[in-house]
């Protein structure tokens, strides 16, 4: 008789070491999920270089994109919610995979100023700087993901050194005023839900 072969797990299967296995879809909005894994993972690879002293130089790549793919998720994230306040929606088309800073933030702020009042332009400074620095360094959203362009000039070639302790601080800085924002406005549109689970039930 012959030996029944064993299969190998795939690639993306659970195993019996349960503390490895992540759990996906469990939530509603699982987009908040991406959205905070890459700034966690960008701040634990930005601890590990500030307490080791090693590996910088590999890891600021990661950490560049992690964090810059963080806030483009965040900032769509403010879009999306935005939006189901607006009393006119239609009139802010855009692209979804649009992956430009400028545009996608330039978008949120009118969106922002148009659905809550209590917000002025000027509070949101720390996360303007970051996205035209970013824009600067990396306007295709390529740069820090890749050591060449498709033109076969170096990447990132004008920049030679970037302090990641400091960069994760100004990251940090604008996600958690993008974070607040985001909260903001998950309480606006429960307080437009209960509001109208009110009016319809007269």
């Amino acid at each position: 008789m012959k030996k029944k072969k064993v299969s190998e797990p795939g690639l993306l299967a659970s195993g019996s070491d349960w503390h490895n296995n992540a759990c996906l879809n469990y939530m509603s909005d699982h987009g908040s999920a991406y959205t905070e894994g890459y700034r966690r993972a960008a701040e634990i690879l930005i601890g590990h270089i500030d307490a080791s002293g090693r590996d910088q130089d590999f890891l600021v790549y990661p950490v560049l994109f992690l964090y810059r793919h963080h806030l483009e998720l965040i900032i769509k994230q403010v879009i999306s919610l935005a939006l189901k306040l607006a009393e006119e929606p239609d009139k802010y088309q855009y692209k979804k995979d649009d992956h430009n800073l400028n545009t996608l933030w330039s978008l949120a702020q009118k969106l922002l100023l148009d659905v809550d009042d209590n917000y002025r332009s000027s509070e949101f400074r720390i996360v303007k700087e970051v996205v035209k620095a970013l824009l600067k360094t990396d306007e295709r959203a390529t740069d820090f993901r890749y050591a060449q362009r498709n033109n076969g000039t170096r990447s990132l070639k004008e920049i030679h050194y970037v302090n990641t302790r400091h960069f994760g601080a100004q990251m940090g800085a604008a996600s958690d005023l993008l974070g607040r924002i985001d909260d903001g406005l998950r309480y606006l549109l429960d307080s437009k839900a209960e509001w109208n689970g009110i009016l319809d039930s007269f």
